[in-house]
């Protein structure tokens, strides 16, 4: 008996009904074949009256209307389609008109190159695009969409989740209702939105919405370009604005608002400290709770009915803030700053006391001198010239040079003169290899036979 072409046309019963599929299968028994099956072997189509699907060579067709039309397609249940080369269709209505594509699911649909389309009304129509989900879709080119109702739209992007979506080339959506419309960019989390190119938004409802924006914590924006939000809440919504901490804000062009609900609404701005607030342009407010405070020319001052003027950097540019009113702080580890008619440095206290000191010891020089009046005379003038020549030692101390470059050291001399009293000083002054540590000290002589010395440590950042 010859099994190769073996055919029967019977309608199926319960019991004792047999299958043969492929060359030389045989199957016996009464009712020896399947009702809606057919197969095509090297262009014989086997099966029956019901389902004659297998149009192609070595395709398979199971099922009412099935249709196997690809060169070693497969179609599988009601209505289904497998038109592309080695296509698998299975599930009602379900098409795989791609070579080498995939559809299982009822309506689902895999058209492309090497497409995989799993779930009810899911499509896979970009070149080796993969849909797993129930109407989840993958149209870009390499596109995966994973999740009910994902679309992977862009070519090379990924959705992951329930209605996520990668619209942009390359780029990534995971989370339900997650958007990653950007070229190359990356959306995790429940509803977040990365829509600016090569944008980050990691957390739910997080938002990077222009180019080189990133934006990581929950409910976090970060809407300007090359912007960085962090944090939940954080908002940074000026070009090259940095928001750190939850609930921060940096909402002036290049600001950075660093700490719990701290604020830099001003260009070029830092708030750093928890409610810190930066409102002014070129400022930094230093601290929790601090705040910048506006800041005007200052050229001269009056002080006891006297009038001081002339000085040195009288039109500033911002300001630094360490605390606010009734809140204010001390700054400590100050080094002494340089007296010089053109200084700009702080004063620290040492500084001040050794200038009350004077005071305080020129004033008892005055209360002895009233009180010995018959020697009025001569102890003004010998206190006159000591003075003289004090300030002549202070003036040439005061002169004294330090190096500029780090590692360096210098030794200097300097003169001073106040009024007929001069005065010569000698000094050593040190920098650090890392040109963070300073160190000076000085020896001066006055025409009084006086010596005055002086030694500071500095440290700068």
């Amino acid at each position: 008996m010859n099994h190769k072409n073996v055919h029967t046309n019977v309608k199926p019963r319960l019991l004792a009904t047999s299958i043969a599929v492929g060359l030389m299968a045989f199957a016996s028994g009464a009712q020896a074949s399947i009702p809606y099956f057919a197969v095509n072997t090297n262009g014989v189509v086997r099966g029956n009256h019901k389902s004659e699907g297998a149009t192609s060579d070595n395709a398979i067709a199971i099922g009412p209307n099935a249709s196997s039309s690809g060169l070693g397609s497969t179609a599988i249940g009601t209505g289904t389609t497998a038109s592309g080369g080695s296509a698998i269709s299975v599930g009602s209505y379900s098409a795989a008109s791609g070579v080498s594509a995939i559809a299982v699911g009822e309506h689902t649909q895999a058209t492309g190159y090497g497409d995989s389309s799993f779930g009810r009304k899911s499509k896979a129509t970009g070149g080796n695009s993969t849909a797993l989900g129930s109407t989840a879709t993958a149209s870009g080119n390499n596109a995966t969409g994973v999740g009910a109702f994902s679309q992977a739209t862009g070519d090379r992007s990924f959705a992951a989740g329930g209605s996520a979506k990668s619209s942009g080339i390359s780029s990534v959506a995971v989370g339900s209702f997650a958007n990653g419309s950007g070229k190359v960019a990356t959306a995790i989390g429940a509803s977040s939105i990365a829509s600016g190119d090569t944008s980050i938004a990691m957390g739910n409802w997080a938002q990077a919405t222009e180019t080189n924006a990133a934006a990581i914590g929950q409910s976090a924006k970060a809407t300007a370009v090359n912007s960085v939000a962090f944090g939940k809440s954080a908002t940074a919504s000026q070009t090259q604005a940095i928001a750190i901490g939850a609930a921060s804000q940096a909402s002036g062009a290049n600001s950075a608002a660093m700490g719990s609900r701290a604020r830099a609404t001003a260009q070029d701005g830092v708030a750093l400290g928890n409610n810190a607030v930066a409102s002014l342009s070129n400022s930094v407010a230093l601290g929790a709770n601090s705040v910048t405070s506006a800041y005007v020319d200052t050229n001269s001052a009056t002080v006891g009915g006297l009038t001081y003027g002339g000085f040195a950097g009288n039109a500033p540019v911002g300001t630094v803030g360490v605390g606010s009113v009734g809140a204010e702080r001390t700054i400590s580890h100050v080094a002494a700053g340089r007296i010089t008619p053109t200084s700009t440095d702080a004063i620290n206290g040492s500084q001040l006391y050794s200038l009350s000191e004077k005071v305080n010891q020129n004033a008892g020089n005055i209360t002895n001198i009233n009180n010995q009046i018959t020697n009025i005379n001569n102890k003004v003038g010998d206190m006159d010239k000591d003075l003289r020549a004090g300030i002549a030692g202070a003036t040439a101390i005061g002169f004294l040079q330090r190096p500029n470059e780090a590692g360096k050291s210098l030794v200097s001399a300097a003169v001073g003169g106040y009024k007929n009293q001069q005065a010569l000083a000698l000094g050593y002054a040190h920098n650090s290899d890392n040109n963070k540590w300073s160190t000076k000290f000085g020896v001066g002589v006055n025409t009084r036979k006086d010596v005055n010395w002086g030694a500071s440590l500095g440290y700068q950042w």
